[in-house]
């Protein structure tokens, strides 16, 4: 076979397994739907006073557009105080072939331009991802959230695969007790869904597709990442009742925050690029999250 005939059919494999892979996506949605029929989930819709003072905290540079894009956008449509916090500079990623200082100078570039584009402020901490120490993490979030005195502050939690994810939400959790004003912090999912078990505030996003894709479209290096990763918010429209998009989130006290991290870690999936194993992400590490439900719960 020539080259030019090998270099067709590797495309037409790639086109067919897309689409494939689409229509699994289909199946998983509707899927989603069946169980919520038979079983609605107890969640409360998104709502903002518009007197809100509130932080994101991405671990990396593209992580509040996987989780809470739209409802970023719809904090400042509200006329909230909005500030997104990105942790670490991302220099790991490789992709494209940017040695480390160029991909952490890059993704700087590209959060700036996402937050512009989501109409919200920027603070990049700058921790050299995979390099940096659980105090001095603790110590730059501290300094930022005492400044901005957040009422409500979105954030990564234990209920994930990334390490990074993991290490911002610990550090996160940390000072949360110590901090002086109170505040609710609500857990969004990057690539491990939260499930029915822990969403208790859901965001209908649908009519927001399009600023959310012009807000993704900034980060150049993550698009692939970040256009898989938005199946979690299609298959959370179904399965609570939403438009297109939904964005969903487990709502706690920042107490509750705290002590749920305090918790021995466990292990979890995360969602591939293709959509034939996205079940297996819900399922993997489903007891502990019925062990935060039941805590949550205990302290209500």
């Amino acid at each position: 076979m020539s080259s030019e005939r090998k270099a067709a059919f590797r495309a037409f494999l790639r086109a067919a397994n897309g689409l494939a892979a689409a229509r699994v996506e289909d199946v998983w949605a509707w899927s989603c739907a069946r169980v919520r029929d038979v079983a609605p989930a107890a969640a409360s819709c998104w709502s903002s006073s518009g007197r809100e003072r509130v932080v994101v905290i991405a671990p990396h540079a593209d992580d509040e557009i996987i989780g809470c894009a739209g409802t970023v956008i719809r904090h400042v449509q509200a006329g909230d105080r909005t500030r997104i916090v990105v942790a670490t500079d991302g220099r790991r990623s490789g992709a494209y072939g940017f040695d480390p200082a160029a991909m952490a100078e890059r993704r700087r570039e590209e959060a700036a331009e996402a937050a512009r584009r989501l109409g919200a402020d920027l603070d990049w901490l700058g921790l050299p991802e995979g390099d940096w120490a659980d105090q001095t993490g603790a110590a730059m979030l501290a300094r930022v959230l005492s400044e901005l005195s957040p009422t409500v502050v979105y954030a990564p939690s234990a209920i994930d695969y990334h390490p990074e994810h993991r290490r911002v939400a610990a550090a996160l959790a940390s000072i949360v007790p110590a901090l002086p004003q109170p505040l609710e912090v609500r857990v969004y999912a990057i690539q491990v869904p939260l499930t029915r078990l822990l969403v208790n505030l859901v965001h209908d996003v649908s009519d927001l597709a399009d600023p959310i894709g012009r807000a993704a479209a900034a980060y150049a290096t993550q698009r692939q990442t970040i256009a898989y990763t938005l199946r979690l918010n299609r298959y959370a429209a179904r399965c609570y009742g939403a438009g297109t998009m939904a964005e969903a989130f487990c709502r706690v006290p920042g107490p509750l925050y705290a002590a749920l991290h305090a918790r021995p870690p466990a292990t979890f999936r995360a969602i591939y690029p293709r959509a034939w194993t996205d079940p297996l992400a819900a399922l993997r590490g489903w007891r502990e999250r019925a062990a935060w439900r039941r805590y949550m719960l205990r302290q209500q």
